[in-house]
This record gives structure tokens, C-alpha cells and sequence, in this order.
């Protein structure tokens, strides 16, 4: 009996010390961001412009940052700090660079640099050298230069389902206003075409971005399709295509929230997500894009990487730096990047104390991280039939003494 307690209390030490060390790692992996994640900016020549990111110590660590430019815009971005410290009591770092565009470039299309935020020793400086892993995170510099004419760029996000979504986001890269868009979706599986759908049509201004959709209501069985798009504007195409799955998921992006949010300042979002698989999930990751109201992306977060045991639910956290974001609703796009990709369009509605998410995720998110849930609608369910339960109880404990009371009288009266 006591070989045993002895062995039990080894087992346990040992369960212990293995969850210590996976909380310790996981911790170091997350414990380095920077937003926006990216930053669009559409060419003017000459332009001068000072932009602002957020770099969060999420982990709450004492900790240096290097930060480094590198990609084809390196000359043209100039950081206003290179180099910064964090204590264990500070959350975020609010930084600047200056970004000076050329009065032309000799290709449209899209330029790019990187920020790149590098977590160091805090007493680096003066050891000298360090040895250890390290975390870099980056924030990416986008500029668009036009192209001469008319232009499109197109992409397709597809909500699989009884009735099948297909979204076609379509943006006007090109210097000239295009008259008529519209888009045909061949769904195929192998080498057969099984569906062709026809989307809406509209004009596009430049620079503007909007949205076509098709629904296709499919009887086929669950696996693997293609979706080939074809976009038709003003005698010209553009063309894209994505794979996608019927039937049950690997990951199921069960909620969204954001808690104790205001404007201005770093929204923390956390997603609720199912790993359906029955093998465990590594290198998983968030991505939340935002577009602003010319359709350029306005915010593209991720989080860390996490891995995802099976058959379990599990939260992934992503940051949003809402400095310079005004009030309004934003059309946007959850993924969950898994080697496959789980996709939710959805619109943000951001006001000055709180964040409304609108989708298919179907949640409607409140200050303080009030949600109306499943679970939340079964436990009021459960105190309500409590409380009815208790005043019939009541009820007819009253009617009992009556009517003995009235017995009682009836008893003494014969007498």
C-alpha cells in the first residue's frame, strides 16, 4: 500500500512539473506582439508620412526590443527609436517611424518594408552578448502604387455549409473608374465541374474595394472542392481560386469577444476554438483583418502559434491597436491558419467603449465581455425553473395548511 502512495505521489510530482514547463514555454512564445500587423498605404508621390505601432510585452517581462528595418522600402522607412526597454509592469510601448514615398516608382503594383520588433536580455547591453532563443514579431509596410488604366485584384472566401458562400472581395488597383464587374464561380471536384454560379454586378471607382457574393445550395457529400473564380470587368479578367471542405471541419471557430475595451486603445480579441480532429494541432495561429471604408486593410493582427490538443476547445488571443481608429462598422475576415484555413467574414462595429462583432460566428459582443451564450441562456433556464419550482412549492404549502386549518375548524365544530 505504500509502494503504491509513493508511486502515486511520483506520478503526480511528475504531471505537475510537466504542465510547469509547458506553461513556461508557452509563455515565452506569447510573450512578444507589435500592431497593427500591417499598414496600407496608397501612393502619392512624394508623400511624407509619420506612423505610429504598438509594441505589447503581453507576458508583463523585464525585457530590451531591438527594432530593425529590412524589404525593398528599407531606405524609405526611418525608425524615431531603434531600441527600447520594458519592465514587468509595463504592457505596451506606443512607437514612431517616418515613411518618405519616391515621386514615382518604376513598377505599380505593391511595395513593401517590414518593421521587425527583436525581444532581447534586458542587461544585454552591458554583458555583451547573450545566448538563448530570442522572439521577433513584424509589422508589415504596404504601399500600392496604381497601375495605368484599369485594374483588378480579386480573391474568394468561401462559408462552406447546406448553402455554400461564396465572397469575392474585387479592388481597384488601376488609375481609371471600371464601369461593370461581375464574377462566375466554377466549383469543381477533381477534374469534374459539378456547379457554375453568377454573382451580382456593379462599377468600381479606383482605389475602391467591394464585395460580390453567390450562394450555391449543394446536395454533394462531405470532402475536398475547388472553387475556380472568374472576375468580368470592361473586357478584361482577373481570375482566383481556392480550395475548400464540405462537412465537418478540423477546427470550428466557436466565439469571439473582446473585454473592457475603449477606443484608443490595444483590444484584446480571444477566440473559442474546437479542434474536431482526433490528433493534436501544432503551429496554429489567429489572423483578424480589418478593412477601413476605401477597402484597404486597416488592421491585419495574428496571434502566436499554439498547439491545439484533440478533440478539446481551446482560446487563442489576438491584439488590436485601435490608436486612430474611428467610430464606425468595418467589414472584416477571422482566420485560423492550421495548414488548411478556417475563414469567417464578418463586419466590426467599433464605438468608443465597445466592440460588436457581426458574422457567422453570430455573437454580439458588450463592455465588460457580456455575451449572450448557449451556456449563459441554459443556466438562466436552469435558475428560472429554480425559482418556479420554489413558488409553486410555496403555493401549495399554503393551500395544505388551509385546508387543514379548515379541517380543523370543521372538526371542532362537531364537537
Amino acid at each position: 500500500m505504500m509502494k503504491k502512495m509513493l508511486a502515486t505521489k511520483k506520478l503526480m510530482k511528475h504531471v505537475f512539473l510537466g504542465m510547469f514547463f509547458i506553461m513556461f514555454f508557452l509563455g515565452e512564445a506569447a510573450a512578444l506582439g507589435i500592431t497593427p500587423g500591417r499598414t496600407t498605404i496608397n501612393f502619392e508621390p512624394g508623400l511624407k508620412k509619420e506612423i505610429s505601432f504598438s509594441v505589447i510585452n503581453s507576458e508583463h517581462k523585464d525585457m530590451a526590443v531591438l527594432l530593425t528595418v529590412r524589404g525593398e522600402l528599407n531606405q524609405s522607412v526611418v525608425l524615431n527609436e531603434v531600441y527600447t526597454e520594458f519592465s514587468s509592469r509595463e504592457e505596451t510601448k506606443t512607437l514612431t517611424y517616418e515613411i518618405s514615398l519616391p515621386e514615382n516608382f518604376e513598377k505599380p503594383g505593391l511595395h513593401e518594408a517590414e518593421i521587425v520588433a527583436l525581444e532581447l536580455p534586458k542587461d544585454f547591453r552591458t554583458k555583451g552578448t547573450f545566448v538563448g532563443a530570442t522572439l521577433a514579431v513584424i509589422s508589415q509596410v504596404h504601399v500600392y502604387a496604381p497601375y495605368p488604366g484599369k485594374y483588378l485584384e480579386t480573391e474568394v472566401n468561401i462559408i462552406p455549409g447546406e448553402e455554400t458562400t461564396f465572397f469575392v472581395p474585387v479592388i481597384s488597383r488601376g488609375k481609371l473608374d471600371i464601369a461593370s464587374v461581375k464574377a462566375i464561380v466554377d466549383v469543381s471536384s477533381g477534374n469534374e465541374k459539378i456547379a457554375t454560379l453568377e454573382t451580382g454586378e456593379t462599377d468600381l471607382k479606383s482605389l475602391e474595394r467591394k464585395e460580390l457574393f453567390a450562394k450555391w445550395k449543394s446536395t454533394v457529400p462531405p470532402g475536398s472542392y475547388k472553387a475556380k473564380v472568374s472576375v468580368f470587368y470592361d473586357n478584361q479578367v482577373a481570375y482566383a481560386e481556392k480550395e475548400f471542405t464540405l462537412g465537418e471541419l478540423a477546427l470550428s471557430l466557436l466565439d469571439v469577444y473582446v473585454k473592457d475595451f475603449q477606443l484608443g486603445g490595444i483590444a484584446k480579441f480571444t477566440a473559442l476554438v474546437e479542434n474536431t480532429w482526433g490528433k493534436k494541432l501544432e503551429d496554429v495561429f489567429l489572423n483578424i483583418v480589418v478593412y477601413n471604408q476605401e477597402g484597404e486593410v486597416m488592421a491585419d493582427v495574428k496571434s502566436a502559434t499554439y498547439a491545439l490538443p484533440a478533440l478539446s476547445k481551446s482560446e487563442m488571443v489576438a491584439y488590436w491597436d485601435t490608436a486612430g481608429v474611428k467610430e464606425g462598422t468595418y467589414d472584416g475576415k477571422i482566420l485560423l491558419n492550421y495548414g488548411k484555413i478556417t475563414e469567417r467574414p464578418v463586419k466590426i462595429k467599433v464605438s468608443s467603449d465597445e466592440i460588436l462583432i457581426i458574422g457567422t460566428t453570430g455573437k454580439v459582443i458588450t463592455k465588460g465581455g457580456g455575451r449572450l451564450s448557449v451556456q449563459n441562456l441554459l443556466i438562466g433556464a436552469v435558475f428560472l425553473l429554480i425559482a418556479v419550482n420554489i413558488a409553486w412549492f410555496v403555493v401549495i404549502r399554503r393551500m395544505l395548511k388551509k385546508k387543514e386549518a379548515k379541517r380543523e375548524r370543521g372538526v371542532e365544530h362537531a364537537r
